[in-house]
């Protein structure tokens, strides 16, 4: 196989420029440093309505000048443009298909079982990956001998592509991804063998089904974090309006409980209400931030409930406070002091309610 080229491509739209439309990748050298081959590398896109999108995410994919590609398109039937401009780029896709589905796992899982490369990863339809992302991947999987997940930082980008911030995240520490995720989807390439140590995503989840894969995923191999930039989650403006908190607050705690609940080792099992209590202190203070005031006091409840000696009971306290009285008095003083309670020094920015959101907009 061989990689492709910008004058192979389709011609990007006229008003388009910069990566990945005028720009691409360098190509790489025919093996990789140690002598050996570059392994295949399998991407699934699942698709679903984001004409607006998707043809910026397959350039991405397509101009990694990575020569053993197998890029695969799993569309649920869309009604916008989004066929046509698959169509467009099927001489480089190893597969596509639209057709209804149940669902966003649905797709992915359709998409990893026709997979056959060593290396697989997916790609959301208006997510997109930054140049050399699938080489530097790839070539720090071949030296982690025990590694066998690897994910970086995250750009987080607008309806334009323009970057609003990034987002580093940290070392992998399981407590703190059961309380708050940091490792971001975008950004994460596996080895094939995961699909059959830890199975394939849960088809009954619309919105938690990363963070239940990555549970299930660290009780049986290694993940390790490469502190690069290797692609970029966009928000847009529907997923900024916060709909379907309660959705996914509900199957966060599911999958959390299952977690829990099937989990044999005791030292794992005593981190569960300190786990929930972040989860509803988190769903809470986001809640206070957007004045949904009865559900954010039912949330901040729940937090003292599990945990009732801890910084977080002070805050809850104090928000319920300004709740009760229609203040903003907890607001200014972590403004002041500027108080983290969070499990991290380097908080994901992508918080789960920017992922349900995500989740929600490309359900098919």
């Amino acid at each position: 196989m061989r990689s492709f080229t910008l004058d192979e491509l389709p011609s990007p739209p006229l008003d388009k420029s910069g990566w990945p439309w005028t720009e691409e990748t360098s190509q790489l050298p025919p093996l990789m440093p140690d002598g050996s081959p570059w392994p295949r590398v399998s991407i699934v896109t699942p698709s679903y309505n984001q004409g607006k999108f998707i043809e910026e995410t397959i350039r991405s994919v397509l101009l990694q000048g990575y020569a053993n590609l197998e890029y695969i398109i799993i569309d649920g039937g869309s009604t916008d443009q989004t066929v046509e401009l698959v169509k467009r780029y099927e001489p480089w896709l190893a597969y596509w298909v639209s057709e209804p589905d149940r669902g966003q796992s649905h797709a992915i899982n359709k998409g990893l079982r026709r997979a056959s490369g060593e290396i697989i990863a997916y790609l959301n339809s208006d997510d997109l990956y930054l140049p050399g992302a699938i080489r530097q991947a790839v070539q720090f999987l071949s030296q982690q001998e025990e590694g066998d997940i690897v994910y970086g930082d995250c750009r987080v980008v607008d309806e334009e592509s323009h970057v609003i911030y990034v987002v580093p995240s940290r070392e992998f520490d399981l407590f703190v991804e059961l309380c708050r995720n940091f490792v971001q989807q975008p950004t994460v390439f596996m080895r094939r063998k995961l699909l059959d140590l830890v199975g394939y995503l849960d088809e009954e989840l619309h919105y938690a089904m990363d963070l239940d894969y990555w549970f299930r995923a660290a009780m049986r191999v290694k993940f390790s974090y490469l502190p690069v930039e290797l692609a970029a989650f966009r928000i847009t403006e529907f997923s900024k309006t916060g709909k379907g908190q309660i959705n996914f607050a509900r199957e966060r705690r599911r999958v959390v409980e299952r977690f829990f609940s099937s989990q044999p080792d005791d030292t794992i099992r005593k981190w569960r209400k300190r786990v929930l209590a972040w989860n509803h202190y988190s769903i809470g203070s986001r809640l206070y931030e957007e004045n949904d005031r009865d559900m954010a006091r039912r949330e901040f409840i729940k937090t003292i409930k599990l945990e009732p000696f801890s910084l977080r009971t002070i805050a809850s306290l104090m928000m319920l406070f300004d709740i009760h009285a229609h203040t903003k008095l907890f607001s200014r003083i972590a403004a002041l002091i500027n108080i983290d309670l969070k499990p991290s020094k380097q908080p994901s920015i992508l918080s789960d309610i920017d992922y349900l959101s995500k989740s929600e907009g490309t359900e098919h």
